[in-house]
């Protein structure tokens, strides 16, 4: 990955061909499109921590130009205005306010903001328009489910996909996020690799999201199992799933110090996020009660070194 980075830095035009090249990959490999779209990000977010956000800002636009370009003579140009809006733009205002303020914590806050924002945006577009919403995703699910013999009548295949939708809608902010976050991470990771090796790790192991931040999302949650109707409560649920998971990744550092400090293998880890993806959601909301409850009792004073 060093070396990734090294490329990404020697210049403007090495910068502006990751980025574009990562997004060529991932349409021509679907299946790992969301890790090569997040390495698209992560180009420019690097750039912008290393030289600062007009550079960064330039690096953007030309790769958008070129990206739009490409995008609308393939007649996808869907694709290109997707990746601007969602993974560039956002990791160029994220990464700038990183470089200014050099804290992770504030910077993953502003991301969850954003992310409680795009809920309740969301949300009303949901109930305004549910009905066309409904309609795009029975037109374009129920004949991949007719298709593999689901042993259910139409009128319940209909009604398992508008719940599918709805879901849909709920999951969207926090996969943004983290979409978002983890193109940061990379971007950071990759920073601290060509300039302060193992610096990364550092930072994350001390990631708190603060008392604050913590009585904030409890009261989201607990909103959120109250008030479930409307687009008030469709934007609360979305809210919650936001809030567990940045509270996840606090959880997680907690974890990765605990790995450090106590000189544990690397297989611990990887066990770890095994299981995260196997025991899903469980073991998902168990790790961001960890995070949570972090802030108050902050583990990390209390564990010791061996």
């Amino acid at each position: 990955m060093q070396s990734i980075a090294t490329f990404v830095l020697g210049g403007r035009n090495q910068a502006i061909l990751s980025t574009i090249g990562f997004v060529t990959l991932a349409l021509v490999f679907p299946l790992l499109g969301f890790a090569f779209g997040l390495l698209s990000a992560a180009s420019i977010g690097l750039v912008t921590l290393v030289h600062g956000m007009r550079q960064g800002l330039l690096i953007t636009v030309v790769s958008a130009v070129f990206l739009l370009v490409i995008s609308s003579a393939t007649g996808k140009i869907a694709i290109g205005i997707e990746y601007l809006a969602f993974y560039w733009l956002p990791i160029w205002v994220l990464a700038s306010l990183l470089a200014r303020f050099n804290s992770l914590a504030l910077t993953v806050i502003v991301a969850s903001g954003i992310g409680l924002v795009t809920s309740i945006i969301l949300a009303m577009l949901y109930s305004q328009y549910q009905v066309e919403w409904n309609k795009l995703i029975i037109d374009t699910l129920l004949p991949t489910f007719e298709k593999a013999k689901v042993d259910m009548s139409q009128e319940e295949l209909k009604v398992l996909l508008i719940d599918i939708g709805k879901w849909v809608v709920h999951f969207a902010s926090a996969y943004w996020v983290l979409s978002m976050s983890a193109s940061l991470f990379i971007a950071r990771w990759w920073q601290s690799q060509v300039y302060h090796p193992g610096g990364f790790g550092e930072e994350y192991r001390q990631l708190r999201l603060g008392m604050l931040s913590t009585l904030i999302g409890l009261t989201i949650v607990a909103l959120a199992f109250v008030v479930k109707d409307g687009a008030i409560g469709l934007s609360l649920v979305s809210s919650a799933l936001v809030i567990i998971l940045v509270f996840l990744f606090q959880g997680l550092s907690v974890t990765h110090y605990v790995a450090k400090v106590r000189k544990l293998r690397l297989a611990w880890l990887v066990m770890v996020y095994i299981a995260l993806f196997v025991l899903m959601p469980y073991e998902a909301y168990l790790i961001a009660i960890i995070g949570l409850s972090d802030n108050w009792v902050n583990y990390r004073l209390r564990i010791k070194s061996v």
